[in-house]
């Protein structure tokens, strides 16, 4: 067989794509991508489902020792495996929005910072919270966090006493005590009743989606465990913490208060106006029908909500208690740590402080 080498002339054609002599097979085509090679991408799809069944299941009985976003905020890139990276540039802003914890602003604010930076900016407001490190795209985790039972009464006050449908869209409708819900039943984990996964569909599991909600709110969005899997509340809150511990940064809405805090974040982003305000839909007609017929709160009811509330108190405390010094040492921004996309950007202009505003 080889003894037609020896020569060392080698008489092979040239490769010349003759269509009708491949059979070309899309399902074993190869698919590339930052965390390996597989040859469909459902195989591709398959395996970041892996990678985030692992990282859920690695992060479900383990409360990792790391200092609180709140308070540390960084450019650490979290990966797969549960490490970190110092040098792999983001390319995508990935913002968790908690209900009613000033997250509409901020939610405008952050899809300012990414634009700003040529990020691809990415939300989510009402299903469970993206795990770091489980996105192929090199992604920077931010969320939001308020004290868990002023929460819960400025989302009942917003929509739990009167259905924001009724106040926008039906005229003839005239809030009053007489048609409003009362914040005594607003005692369960989707509000006035008890959470329940969304039916996606036959042959689909139920999919977690989590808009009204009075109990544990933090712990359920940063979960993400339907109820009829009857994951222990206990467990359900270490996925949380350890979750939330791999976030960039926690933006505690309390502390925009103080100025120095916001100027911390924005030094740290390089940009201005985390403090600027914008309103909610049904915010305005709420806020109206709230201040027409004052909400009279029992001090039983507050202390109904806190003991209900008891896994989101300690979880807030957790991640925020460390701010209590009002010393802020965040980093000021680094721009190498973003890849910036032109598609993205917009136009930047510096400020006198050398930031970018």
């Amino acid at each position: 067989m080889s003894s037609c080498l020896k020569s060392n002339t080698y008489n092979f054609p040239k490769w010349k794509y003759i269509k009708d002599r491949f059979a070309a097979n899309s399902s074993l085509k190869i698919f590339h991508t930052e965390f390996g090679m597989w040859k469909n991408s459902q195989q591709a799809e398959q395996r970041l489902k892996q990678l985030k069944q692992q990282s859920k299941q690695q992060s479900q009985h383990i409360v990792p020792d790391l200092p609180s976003p709140a308070c540390k905020p960084h450019f650490k890139l979290a990966l797969p495996n549960g490490g970190w990276s110092d040098t792999t540039q983001f390319k995508r802003l990935y913002f968790y929005h908690s209900r009613k914890a000033g997250g509409t602003s901020l939610r405008k604010y952050f899809a300012s910072v990414a634009k700003h930076h040529g990020l691809e900016f990415v939300t989510n407001e009402f299903g469970v919270a993206e795990d770091p490190g489980s996105h192929i795209e090199p992604t920077f985790y931010v969320t939001n966090l308020r004290e868990p039972v002023a929460r819960s009464i400025s989302a009942f006050r917003y929509e739990g006493r009167w259905d924001c449908k009724q106040l926008t869209m039906n005229s003839s409708f005239v809030p009053s005590e007489e048609n409003a819900k009362k914040l005594e039943t607003w005692n369960q984990t989707a509000g006035h009743n008890p959470m329940k996964c969304k039916n996606k569909g036959k042959g689909n599991p139920p999919g977690f989606v989590l808009g009204s909600c009075a109990v544990n709110c933090y712990t359920q969005w940063f979960d993400g465990s339907c109820p009829h899997l009857e994951v222990p509340l206990g467990e359900q809150y270490e996925t949380a913490v350890s979750k939330l511990s791999r976030y960039n940064l926690i933006l505690v809405i309390e502390q925009l208060s103080d100025p120095e805090y916001a100027s911390a974040v924005e030094s740290f982003f390089g940009f201005k106006g985390v403090r600027n305000k914008s309103g909610a839909w049904c915010e305005a007609e709420s806020h109206e029908a709230n201040k027409k017929v004052p909400l009279v709160i029992m001090n039983n009811t507050i202390n109904t909500l806190t003991r209900l509330n008891k896994a989101d108190i300690k979880l807030f405390h957790k991640m925020s208690d460390c701010l209590g010094g009002g010393e802020y040492s965040f980093p000021s921004f680094d721009e190498s740590r973003f890849f910036t996309n032109s598609s993205f950007q917009i136009q930047r202009k510096p400020i006198s402080d050398g930031r970018w505003h």
